[in-house]
This record gives structure tokens, sequence and C-alpha cells, in this order.
């Protein structure tokens, strides 16, 4: 989401207010175990709207955490 209720409008993961980078590493450093969920994706104009929302929602939650667990990526720049 990007801005305030009630002037707001739906974003990709990757787009909105929150830093969902920074939200993982926090989550990794205090050993979170539990699930991620995604709420809501913009509309997207194909067969299966929501289902390709939140494909590629999970998909870049998926491979933002891969990339935080990675040991090429240098654990100083993970803050």
């Amino acid at each position: 989401m990007v801005g305030k209720v009630p002037n707001y409008r739906e974003a990709f993961v990757d787009e909105g207010d929150i830093d969902m980078i920074k939200v993982l590493t926090i989550l990794r450093k205090n050993n979170y175990q539990g699930v991620l969920i995604p709420d809501h994706t913009p509309e997207m104009s194909c067969g299966a709207p929501w289902h390709a929302g939140m494909a590629f929602a999970l998909g870049y939650m998926r491979g933002a955490i891969q990339a935080l667990e990675s040991p090429y990526i240098d654990s100083s720049t993970k803050k």
C-alpha cells in the first residue's frame, strides 16, 4: 500500500510504503519461524488477477529470504 487510509492505493510488495527487505531482516534476526501471508495486491488484468498478484508477492518474498540467507551477500550490508 502507498499512502494512508482513506487516501491510499494498493501496491506491489516491492513498491509499497513498507520496506519488505527490512521486515524480513528483522524477522530473521529474531528467529521468526511462523508463516508470512501477503495481504492485498493491485488489480491485475489477466485470467487470474488475484492468483497472479499473490504469486508475485510470494515469489518476491521468497527470493528476498533466499538472498538474505545467501553466503554470497556480505552480511555487513544486511541491516
